[in-house]
């Protein structure tokens, strides 16, 4: 018998959908922490460093985290500027700087005594913005004492903010390897967190129209993936990702998604699987 395009998809859900897969990723350092309130701090800073070699993601992750040790957000909320700046003279990740994470944590710091917590920031950029990731980001740009384009980018520049919604995905969905926590948000409404991986895997289907990985190229492939879970549309992103990072049999899964697709209901009429 035959697989569907869903089915397909599926399959690769579950293989990858793992705790142990996890702790080969960044996602793995939120993980660590039960209360919701840490996690989002350490997610914050994990995502914004997850770009470049896995292994030396992993490194630098660990080298922020162990500064912040059990309890984040106290850690935050009371240690003064100059003490992380202290703790992270000569930290360097590809081309952001000791300096530029003092930023964040700075700009976290203020919007968190400000609104109680990062999920609270994001609730009230909800309902202020048909895309609260940009607001989200531009309040966290606004609080920063510096600019952290490089751990922030601008949206207001078309930027696809994919480590911006790698952190929405992390603290939004939940299974074996997106820990969630987050209530504020639903899965159905992220967007996906657009790497050149899934940029390439759009691309090649012809799911995406853009030229250029911007964010309405992001929002395309969202919508393509909706077809098929519109309750949780960035369900397939860790496996294909992860997929197309391994290149074991990208190619392969390549041209069966594209024969899958031809036969698939395109229309919108996919019902959404338990």
């Amino acid at each position: 018998m035959s697989l569907s395009l869903v089915e397909f998809l599926e399959m690769f859900y579950a293989k990858y959908n793992d705790k142990e897969k996890a702790k080969e990723d960044p996602v793995y350092f939120l993980h660590r922490f039960d209360d919701i309130r840490a996690r989002e701090i350490i997610g914050i800073v994990a995502a914004s460093l997850a770009f470049g070699r896995v292994s030396q993601i992993i490194k630098s992750i660990e080298k922020v985290v162990a500064i912040m040790e059990d309890n984040p957000r106290d850690f935050l909320l009371n240690v003064p500027e100059d003490y992380l700046m202290a703790k992270l003279k000569g930290f360097k990740h590809r081309w952001v700087k000791g300096s530029d994470i003092v930023s964040l944590l700075y700009a976290c710091k203020i919007l968190i005594a400000r609104y109680g917590s990062l999920e609270s920031l994001y609730e009230h950029c909800k309902a202020r913005d048909l895309d609260p990731a940009v607001s989200f980001a531009v309040a966290l740009r606004n609080a920063s004492p510096e600019d952290i384009s490089v751990l922030i980018p601008d949206p207001g520049k078309n930027s696809p903010c994919k480590r911006l919604r790698l952190f929405l995905k992390w603290m939004v969905r939940k299974d074996n390897v997106d820990p969630g926590g987050w209530t504020v948000e639903t899965p159905a409404d992220l967007v996906v967190p657009l790497d050149v991986h899934m940029w390439k895997f759009g691309k090649e289907l012809g799911w995406i129209k853009r030229a250029s990985p911007d964010v309405k190229a992001a929002i395309e492939l969202t919508q393509a993936f909706r077809l098929f879970r519109p309750d949780d549309p960035l369900r397939y992103d860790f496996a294909l990702s992860h997929l197309g990072m391994e290149a074991k049999d990208y190619r392969e899964v390549i041209s069966a998604v594209k024969k899958l697709s031809k036969t698939c209901d395109c229309e919108g009429k996919s019902q959404p699987l338990n």
